[in-house]
């Protein structure tokens, strides 16, 4: 039996196809710094609105295409990309985002604009549903899979190089479907496989480095801090993005770890990520409860990352944020962790969650 549901897949593609009635000028939206599964989702949807109304889309971005391997999939694929900082708003009168949500701090719409169509595969926000159609899956594995099972549903043919980043976008947000996968994340997956071309995919995943990633990783090495089944590593200066979550994947292969958390500097924020290997953890409820009254973040059971803003802040206070979170991280994610401050410990076991992050969080000054 087929894990699609081909009639709530159609149905979805209609609502979207719907929405570009009586419009001619169309623009769709990566997430901040955007990776596969966000890259693939724009290119889908801006397949579908070139084969519905013979139209063509700007794809826009905010921030950088940092990772090599993701550079490369914007090279091989031949996808076009405009920066976000480049665009009018106002000239076009369809606007799609993709793999985020209006309200966040990873997409750059301007304050206020409420995009036209919002599909994602995170927690739906408020601001969400002022869009006309929003296609929110929280338990789908990636936003490539929801999607790729749209034009599945609907009989669409699915061009070689749509399949191939779609393909790759679930692959490289899943772990090769190792990670928060559904049966429809997996038989999405196989689908695209008969359509995508493994040549350009083997090009893209071996995408050339430049010296500064090495210098990076041995960062992550030499700033490593092992406590319990916990490992964290400070990036200092980021050159792109993209290098935190891609070094806590790396901490995680390391024996004995369940939990691994990368964090950095770039444009005035602490960018951290968190990995999770642990059954009975929840990585996006974690790092959410860490970030409480200093930023926003957002993910899943096995992975989740957030932004702590540090406008203007001196080395001591970036040092004390960063302090701030690994504490409250630690707490969130084993209460019996050593380095839990004392006075928690008097608190007894049955006290509760939020009263123990609202307590911290004024301790610390940071409520």
């Amino acid at each position: 039996m087929s894990a699609i549901d081909r009639e709530t897949g159609a149905s979805r593609y209609d609502r979207i196809v719907a929405a570009f009635k009586g419009r001619t000028r169309f623009l769709v939206q990566t997430h901040n710094n955007p990776d596969p599964d966000s890259i693939a989702c724009c290119l889908t949807v801006r397949y579908m609105i070139q084969r519905e109304t013979g139209h063509d889309a700007v794809i826009a971005f905010g921030g950088v295409v940092g990772r090599s391997e993701n550079r490369a999939m914007v090279r091989q694929l031949q996808i076009p990309m405009t920066q976000g900082s480049l665009i009018d708003y106002s000239a076009y009168d369809f606007t799609a985002i993709c793999d985020t949500q209006p309200g966040t701090n990873y997409s750059s719409l301007p304050d206020g604009f409420v995009p036209t169509v919002v599909i994602d595969h995170h927690a739906m926000r408020p601001e969400t549903r002022g869009a006309e159609v929003a296609i929110v899956e929280p338990h789908y594995g990636a936003t490539s899979s929801l999607v790729a099972e749209m034009l599945i549903a609907k009989g669409v043919p699915i061009p070689t190089d749509v399949a191939t980043a779609l393909y790759y976008g679930i692959k490289s947000e899943t772990q090769d479907l190792a990670r928060d996968t559904t049966e429809v994340d997996v038989e999405v997956y196989r689908e695209l496989e008969k359509h995508m071309d493994r040549r350009v995919l083997a090009r893209i995943e071996t995408g050339r480095v430049p010296r500064d990633y090495f210098t990076e990783v041995l960062t992550v090495l030499s700033t490593a801090v092992i406590r319990g089944r916990v490992i964290t590593a400070d990036l200092g200066i980021l050159r792109v993005p993209d290098m935190v979550p891609e070094m806590s994947d790396f901490l995680m292969r390391l024996e004995g770890i369940r939990w691994s958390c990368v964090m950095g500097e770039y444009q005035g924020a602490l960018w951290v990520s968190i990995r999770n290997s642990d059954p009975d953890g929840n990585a996006g409820e974690a790092i959410r409860k860490a970030v409480s009254g200093m930023g926003s973040a957002g993910g899943h059971n096995s992975m989740a990352g957030g932004q702590i803003p540090m406008p203007g802040y001196t080395d001591a206070e970036k040092e004390d944020v960063k302090r701030a979170f690994i504490d409250a991280l630690s707490i969130g994610i084993d209460r019996n962790h050593p380095d839990v401050p004392e006075i928690f410990e008097a608190l007894g076991a049955d006290f509760p969650m939020e009263r123990l992050w609202e307590t911290w969080l004024v301790l610390r000054g940071f409520a």
